[in-house]
């Protein structure tokens, strides 16, 4: 081999470790063994670039008819060519499908080219309806499309499914002529069939077995319920909702947390598509319907719905059988289908774990039953590695690790615009299985997971329940729904020490913000790190949490046992230590900052320097700026941080400054047009952002409503010239007298990396609000 060969390997190697895109050099592709491509054919010998197999499936055959995974004496490649890899089923892998001899069966990206197992399908022909802001297209099942998905992307964005405004419910009603659900012989139950509003909250809805009622209560229960039928009575609108499922939901064990006078929504009714960026599927006429956002053509955009439910499944057959030695890099998974929604409720859930059908039969008699789903599934596996993947707009979740997964490497891989979290490890129902069949042994590192739980608010980044030694360090965890890491065992009071038990969880390193981002909508019982019940021998270090909007930072809860949480900071948000903590108390602490005065601290013993510093006014001490500097992402993965597309270059991320705004300024982000406004004290005020790169084809987008006196009267936005060292005006002061969206696009082109918002109020009690704020704009 030629020393300029050896070189040029080496400078690959460097570049991938980085997280860098290599070229297709003639030495990476040599590292092939088979291709595989959208354009391929299953005819072809697979074994060049310019000859590839069609589908994974070929690949997987060929190599497990020739027993080429057999004895083997170097990695095996399937190459998969860029392009969308359209998929119609799940793509299944087995333990006859493992590698052997310390080498991998590894499915990658060809060198310099991006692949995408694509689960879902383009709808087009979109046709404007008449006299009407929207436009609807056709999505039959005979075309190939599924009967029923909860998700619509247009240009990569996921819209809004047609939502009604809040709304109470007057009182539980029983319909006579329904028999009630068999008494429970352990407590009494209220049977309902469903929630009566006051008539003038409910339209005359049409379709409306296609609606879903959304429900949130203390906090942290979210439902999402389907409607069976809407019927007058008197003042009253009657929502009858579908069974068990809400007689279950209505009577679980705490009694409380479902009542007919909490915040309910109406999904996906027709009468409800009324804002640009909503959409309606109605199944009885297989149509699907979109209102764009402003100046958005949706045939030019694209759009896209999912189909497919589990993208890859990659299971041993018992756990002494296990599916091993295999490899997903490079691949970007997306549009993966949830079909459970379509006739049962979702909810009532505590992050992943979903409540069960019926739970007086679970065994841990908890009311759980179960987890949202992954579309990369791993069961009965040992030695997986998901390594520089992406994997986006899923119906449910990403990677999970199911019973039996172990010895697993989840690394440099982006999951974003995803239902639920990025990984999920371990299942709820395994409490107490032997060590073979534990997920145990994995390691979460440099990963970037975000935009999680737009449409499941109970969702996390990063979900753990009933696992053994998982080391979740140095991610970049951001703008997730309810938590940003989440551990919950299924038996609250059980220890279950040892190799075969729970615990032994490092969370360290890590850099997590706006975790919490769905508390605008009332979901705020929460924490941006979180960890229920006995997890002995776990250690929260070294990690940094900021721009929080639930106010516990750091939540050690229910019965935790035998635990530590040392050297972390918190800007903005508490430590919360549970008093409801496990006799004798054995959770530890030291070494934590935070900037927030009041701290619930009654759960735990602090030794070393005592109880978390309070620091005031920024003054953070070396010790803590240190551990903010240290953790997220280390230095070889630092790129990915800016590898996921922003819809909104103008929110939490890049917040850098700011003038007089109160706590509230992440209202400016939060997608609600109803409630409250971000505000500040003075009549005039400013916020700046810091890109991170410069960008250009700037549009900006700001938004009021009449919820408050606070009203914008005028607005404008600057720029940062570092030729001039001055910040130079984009536009000048323009007036708003309007709650609909306004847009402004500079009429010159121009670059910039910095920008501010300045909102200005010359009428109301010298003090000023403002509803939302976006920035969009092309990458230079």
């Amino acid at each position: 081999m030629s020393k300029h060969r050896v070189a040029a390997g080496a400078l690959a190697a460097v570049a991938l470790a980085a997280g860098l895109v290599v070229s297709g050099t003639a030495e990476a592709a040599a590292a092939c063994t088979f291709y595989v491509s959208a354009s391929g054919s299953d005819g072809n010998a697979g074994t060049s670039p310019d000859r590839p197999w069609a589908t994974l499936e070929r690949a997987r055959d060929h190599i497990r008819q020739h027993g080429l995974n057999k004895d083997m004496r170097a990695d095996l490649r399937v190459c998969l060519r860029g392009g969308r890899h359209t998929r119609t089923a799940t793509f299944n892998l087995a333990e006859a499908d493992s590698g052997s001899n310390g080498f991998k069966v590894v499915y990658q990206a060809y060198p310099g080219e991006t692949p995408i197992i694509d689960g879902g399908k383009a709808v087009t022909g979109w046709k404007r309806v008449t006299d009407r802001p929207y436009f609807v297209a056709d999505v039959p099942e005979s075309a190939g499309y599924a009967d029923y998905f909860r998700q619509l992307y247009v240009g990569g964005r996921r819209a809004q499914l047609a939502m009604g405004k809040a709304i109470v419910g007057s009182g539980f009603f029983d319909e006579a002529s329904i028999p009630n659900p068999p008494a429970n012989p352990e407590r009494p139950t209220r049977s309902y069939d469903g929630v009566q509003f006051p008539a003038a909250g409910v339209p005359a809805y049409t379709n409306v077995r296609d609606i879903r009622l959304l429900h949130i209560a203390i906090g942290f229960k979210i439902d999402y319920f389907p409607v069976v039928d809407i019927s007058a009575s008197g003042a009253n609108k009657r929502v009858r909702l579908a069974q068990p499922h809400f007689q279950a939901r209505l009577n679980r064990d705490d009694g409380f947390s479902l009542d007919y006078d909490d915040t309910f929504y109406v999904l996906n009714a027709f009468e409800e598509l009324d804002s640009p960026g909503e959409w309606y599927l109605n199944r009885a006429t297989n149509k699907v319907y979109y209102h764009p956002r402003a100046g958005e053509d949706v045939n030019q955009a694209g759009a896209y719905v999912p189909v497919v439910e589990t993208l890859v499944n990659v299971a041993g057959s018992s756990p002494s059988a296990k599916a091993s030695a295999i490899a997903f890099d490079g691949i970007t998974f997306e549009h993966g289908n949830w079909l459970l929604p379509r006739d049962r409720f979702i909810g009532g859930s505590q992050a992943e774990a979903q409540y069960a059908d019926d739970p007086f039969k679970d065994p841990n008699h908890d009311g759980y039953g179960g987890e949202v789903p992954g579309q990369i599934k791993l069961t009965n596996t040992r030695g997986i590695t998901f390594t520089n993947n992406t994997v986006r707009k899923m119906g449910s979740g990403g990677l999970q690790l199911l019973t039996g997964a172990e010895d697993v490497t989840v690394t440099g891989n982006l999951f974003h615009n995803l239902t639920a979290a990025g990984v999920i490890a371990g299942r709820w129902m395994d409490v107490h299985v032997d060590g073979a069949r534990r997920t145990r042994n994995v390691t979460i590192s440099n990963n970037v997971v975000t935009d999680i739980g737009d449409d499941f608010f109970p969702a996390t980044g990063i979900s753990l329940m009933n696992t053994y030694n998982v080391a979740v360090t140095h991610n970049l965890v951001h703008d997730t729904a309810y938590m940003g890491f989440h551990q919950r065992k299924a038996e609250e009071h059980s220890l279950l020490d040892g190799a075969d038990g729970i615990g032994k969880t490092t969370f360290s390193h890590n850099e997590v913000y706006n975790a919490t981002s769905k508390v605008s909508w009332g979901v705020h019982d929460s924490g941006a790190v979180y960890s229920f019940g006995s997890w002995p021998g776990s250690v929260v270090s070294h990690n940094h949490v900021h721009h929080s909007t639930s106010t516990a930072n750091y939540y050690s809860d229910n019965q935790s046992h035998q635990t530590r949480w040392d050297y972390n900071v918190g800007q903005g948000g508490r430590f919360d230590f549970s008093p409801r903590y496990r006799q004798p108390l054995s959770v530890y602490a030291s070494h934590n900052y935070t900037d927030f005065a009041d701290n619930w601290l009654g759960g735990a013993i602090y030794d070393g320097d005592g109880r978390p510093h309070v620091v005031t006014d920024g003054a953070w001490p070396a010790e803590a700026r240190t551990i903010m500097n240290q953790a997220g992402l280390e230095p070889a993965y630092a790129g990915l941080r800016w590898k996921v597309p922003r819809e909104n270059l103008a929110d939490h991320s890049t917040v850098s400054q700011r003038s007089a705004w109160n706590s509230d300024l992440g209202k400016l982000w939060d997608g609600v047009t109803d409630t409250a406004e971000a505000s500040s004290n003075v009549n005039e005020s400013w916020v700046q952002f810091d890109l991170g790169a410069d960008y250009e084809q700037f549009a900006f987008t700001i938004q009021q409503d009449n919820c408050c006196t606070w009203m914008t009267t005028h607005w404008k936005v600057q720029r940062w010239s570092a030729g001039q060292n001055a910040w130079i005006d984009i536009m000048p002061y323009q007036a708003i007298n309007t709650t609909a969206p306004v847009v402004y696009r500079p009429p010159a082109d121009l670059a910039t990396t910095n920008i501010r918002l300045y909102v200005r109020n010359s009428n109301q009690n010298g003090k000023v609000g403002v509803q939302e704020f976006s920035a969009t704009g092309v990458r230079k």
